[in-house]
């Protein structure tokens, strides 16, 4: 009797350990190269998760623990932005506006406020994304909105209108040593400039020598720092983390920057987007001689300033950032986390009425629910894949890539997502191989972490979706990465 049972169990469990597989021969390439990364010893403590599917044939290749939640890291984005472009449109423009209460006199002082009503563009005063889009650009157009509309002074103040999304900028499963640093840098009703600026330093002397903070960019007004960053090795790179959260001004440096390094730049995420919105409108106008008489504030540091904002205000001029497209490109090309999460709360406030994480998620869990996910998108706790607590599974993925390619906006998707060879995260893999110039997927990375999920065309001329998520492997992230690039070159080799 114990020998049955122990026959049983043995069958269940190469059951659950083999690939599920259909239209695959043994002896293909794939199918080789997957046995082999599957007995890779770097496997033995790993949780993993692997997925082929022929696209235009609508026909599983193959499949390997398809049901297993697993950490998606930055994969997330494609759920994320192929939801935006169903639910919104890939036309659709954020809208920020330029507003006014009170009256002009005769010699056009404005006896009143001035107001930046945000929407949530991740893009506004966006000069990485393109040079046009620099917030001094922006202010340039208002300054010849209020000319044209009389206003030559402001007797009053500035403020910032962010109240589109909730006051949390970041997800609540984000991690401490993340949210300081510019991959960490959440999302605001007014987001500026990515909310993230540069902290330039002069290494020390010698190695362990202290590093000197030099300036930032742009410049933050009550920004401080306790700069505990020292010289590391020559040619070291960024070591530096920044630690500091949403709307405290100061923030604590630490780690190295290579020795000989002269402004040298680290990325930070911007303690409050909204304000800084705000006091650069006022230097800006008052530069230009239209004198400013009050402060530059926010909705959320208004009460604070003893001022109270008009609800009764008049539109002097409108900013329409660039098409939701082009933020679907910037988001999965160069996986900007604060996109990938003003997309969502976006989503939550077009679909729900409620510009927060908690609605965006919900919608995303309601959207996919249509198309047959189960179980539910109900494990995913922000829109970028930076929270280590995301759990999703090949399926739930694969589910998304097949949608998307039978979706009009499926173009745009895909221009959107790094090219083997040539683009993003994978513009120096792949190179001289199959896959270059043809296979595109997004990536993922965090401790512990590598995934990838994308497209390819196949020998037959087929379109292949593939999903990789591999968690909490042995060894280092480079050789990790290494295999499963080759696994994936075999996908667009297959027959």
């Amino acid at each position: 009797m114990r020998n049955i049972l122990f026959c049983i169990f043995l069958l269940m469990f190469c059951s659950l350990s083999l690939p599920l597989s259909s239209g695959q021969s043994d002896s293909s390439p794939l199918f080789r190269a997957f046995e082999s990364f599957r007995s890779d010893n770097a496997l033995d403590h790993a949780s993993w998760g692997f997925y082929v599917k022929d696209i235009s044939d609508d026909k599983e290749i193959l499949a390997f623990n398809t049901d297993q939640y697993l950490v998606p890291a930055s994969t997330q984005k494609v759920i994320t932005t192929v939801s935006a472009l169903m639910l919104l449109g890939h036309d659709f423009q954020y809208e920020t506006h330029l507003e006014y209460n009170g009256q002009v006199d005769i010699e056009g002082v404005l006896h009143g406020n001035l107001y930046i009503r945000g929407s949530g563009d991740p893009s506004f005063g966006s000069e990485m994304m393109h040079d046009s889009l620099a917030l001094n650009n922006v202010f340039e157009k208002w300054r010849a909105a209020l000319r044209a509309a009389g206003i030559r002074k402001i007797n009053g103040h500035i403020i910032a209108d962010e109240r589109i999304f909730d006051d949390a900028m970041v997800p609540g499963r984000w991690i401490w040593q993340h949210i300081g640093n510019y991959f960490g840098a959440g999302t605001s009703g007014l987001t500026v400039h990515e909310n993230e600026y540069r902290v330039y330093f002069d290494a020390g002397s010698g190695i362990g020598q202290p590093a000197t903070v030099v300036n930032t960019y742009p410049t933050i007004t009550n920004l401080s720092f306790i700069n505990e960053v020292t010289t590391g090795p020559v040619g070291s790179g960024d070591q530096v983390y920044i630690y500091g959260a949403p709307f405290v001004p100061e923030r604590r440096l630490t780690g190295t920057v290579p020795l000989g390094a002269k402004s040298f730049a680290v990325r930070g995420s911007m303690p409050d987007p909204p304000l800084h919105a705000a006091t650069s409108l006022w230097h800006f106008l008052n530069n230009q001689g239209v004198e400013v008489t009050g402060i530059a504030t926010s909705y959320r540091n208004a009460a604070g300033d003893g001022i109270i904002p008009s609800e009764n205000r008049t539109v002097i001029t409108t900013w329409r950032s660039v098409p939701l497209e082009d933020i679907v490109y910037r988001t999965n090309l160069t996986s900007v986390n604060s996109f990938a999460e003003s997309l969502l709360k976006t989503i939550g406030y077009n679909t729900r009425g409620e510009g927060s994480f908690s609605a965006g998620l919900k919608a995303l869990e309601q959207h996919w629910d249509a198309f047959g996910i189960v179980p539910s998108l109900d494990k995913i706790t922000d829109g970028s894949g930076l929270s280590p607590s995301n759990r999703i599974t090949a399926n739930q993925l694969m589910v998304v890539l097949d949608a998307a390619a039978k979706h009009p906006t499926f173009e745009i998707l895909h221009n959107s997502l790094p090219i083997a060879g040539q683009s993003g995260s994978l513009a120096n893999h792949l190179r001289g191989t199959g896959s270059e110039g043809i296979l595109r997927a997004k990536s993922g990375f965090l401790n512990d972490v590598l995934a990838y999920s994308g497209y390819t065309t196949m020998q037959n001329g087929n379109l292949a979706a593939f999903v990789i998520i591999v968690n909490h492997y042995d060894g280092n992230a480079a050789t990790m990465r290494r295999k499963i690039l080759q696994l994936m070159d075999t996908i667009t080799l297959h027959q």
